[in-house]
């Protein structure tokens, strides 16, 4: 049992927590390391700048005269605020002059190098600067107290904000970039389960969806789909079984009955009964194929010779045809015809049609069955045709175009639809009243 959740919304939830307690982390520590260096680097600037102009006064200035400064700068320093105040102190750090209320900064505590040099002495920070008051030398020193940055604060949050958005910005675009990227990854389970679930048809009723990998919120589909498929394979199954039984069970009292018919003395009843008995039974035999059908379709195809095929088609029913007054001819090439079927329903739909244009045409017509180059297998009859014009719904289960079909289910065309849907061929009917009709095979694995 692993911690990632199959849930999408927790996925993201938890990689969206996740991303925020790293910034939650760093970005403190990025805040600091920037303000630090803002306020250094501002403050630093400027006292040096200070100090570099009262400098630049200081040397303008006689021993014993006031320093004038720039009204700004004099202003700045006119009071305690924040620390800030200015010496100028010679080498013995003896005041020579100076800011009011110099005397509470820590200015004896500057260095006096040759350099400008920073210093700190507790909170205040400050700049040594050597310099020259009048024609002495002397050192100008500078103060900030950092516990009250005063107007510096105002710059150190500008330019802290300058180079804290873009990382800001960056840190905020990780989100929806992940998120992207996860649903991203999800989808493609999603369409990959789609694609399987297209592939499920009547023959592959036994294909389950792939659960694992599916995010929380559509595995419940997923699992319902394959409960729904189980079933549905169940259901034919029980519905062939079914038929396939009582198919068997009528056919022994039929064949009785008809025995029985035999000791009727009245001609014309006796053929109306046999007429009957026979319908019954035909009907019978269709039910046997139609269960038949859904069990032999499992079986895989084999490469046969058509033609071959067909001439064991038409031997087989030559004698019912000639009995019923019509006609067989076959028009095959003298080359083999190869297909990939199942020959056992191939076979069984040749059946079917044949059978079908014997019994719906009056005595007398020609029954022609055709094997083309391509693997594709034509039954031709001259007889009336389909009746009311619909050779597309003479397909369908239980289609009946009038009251005199001896077939009343109406099972054969549905049971050659059925054989070519397995096969992922085609069962074309062209049919004109007074014209005849023609059925056509196709196979997509011919030649």
């Amino acid at each position: 049992m692993t911690f990632w959740p199959r849930s999408l919304i927790a996925r993201i939830l938890l990689l969206e927590l996740g991303a925020i307690a790293v910034a939650a982390i760093l970005l403190p520590v990025i805040l600091t390391s920037f303000l630090h260096s803002e306020a250094d680097r501002y403050q630093h600037r400027t006292l040096t700048d200070q100090a570099q102009a009262i400098a630049a006064s200081a040397a303008r200035t006689r021993p014993g005269s006031m320093i004038r400064l720039d009204p700004d700068l004099a202003n700045a320093y006119a009071t305690p605020y924040d620390g800030r105040a200015y010496v100028i102190s010679d080498r013995s750090r003896r005041f020579l002059a100076g800011s009011a209320y110099s005397e509470l900064v820590p200015w004896r505590d500057a260095p006096l190098g040759q350099t400008m040099q920073a210093f700190q002495a507790g909170n205040f920070i400050g700049v040594s600067l050597p310099a020259r008051f009048g024609t002495e030398p002397a050192w100008i020193i500078v103060t900030q107290n950092e516990a009250g940055p005063g107007a510096i604060l105002d710059d150190v949050v500008r330019g802290f904000v300058a180079r804290f958005d873009p990382v800001m910005v960056l840190v905020l675009l990780l989100v929806p970039l992940i998120n992207s990227l996860l649903i991203g990854r999800l989808v493609l389970a999603v369409r990959a389960a789609s694609r399987r679930a297209e592939t499920i048809g009547p023959r592959t009723l036994g294909v389950r969806l792939e659960e694992a990998g599916l995010p929380h919120e559509v595995a419940p589909l997923a699992h319902a789909t394959n409960e729904l498929l189980m079933r549905l394979e169940t259901s034919f199954r029980q519905q062939s079984e079914f038929v396939a039984n009582v198919a068997h069970e009528l056919r022994t009292p039929l064949a009785a009955h008809r025995v029985e018919l035999e000791a009727v003395d009245d001609v014309a009843l006796r053929a109306r009964l046999r007429a009957s008995t026979d319908r019954l039974t035909h009907v019978v035999t269709q039910l046997q194929d139609l269960a038949a059908l859904e069990t032999v379709a499992d079986t895989p195809f084999e490469r046969f010779d058509a033609v071959e095929l067909a001439r064991e088609t038409a031997e087989q029913l030559a004698p019912q045809i000639l009995a019923s007054g019509n006609t067989i001819a076959l028009d095959v090439p003298d080359s083999p015809v190869t297909i990939a079927a199942n020959r056992t329903l191939v076979m069984l739909a040749l059946v079917n049609l044949i059978s079908n244009a014997t019994r719906h045409t009056p005595a007398g017509t020609s029954i022609v069955m055709t094997v083309a180059p391509n693997g594709s297998i034509e039954i031709r009859d001259d007889g009336p045709g389909i009746a009311a014009s619909t050779p597309e719904m003479s397909r369908q289960r239980y289609w009946r175009a009038d009251q005199q079909r001896s077939d009343s289910a109406g099972l054969g065309l549905s049971i050659v639809s059925r054989i070519m849907e397995v096969h992922d061929g085609r069962l074309e009917i062209l049919s004109r009243p007074d014209a005849g009709t023609r059925c056509i095979l196709y196979f997509p694995c011919g030649g």
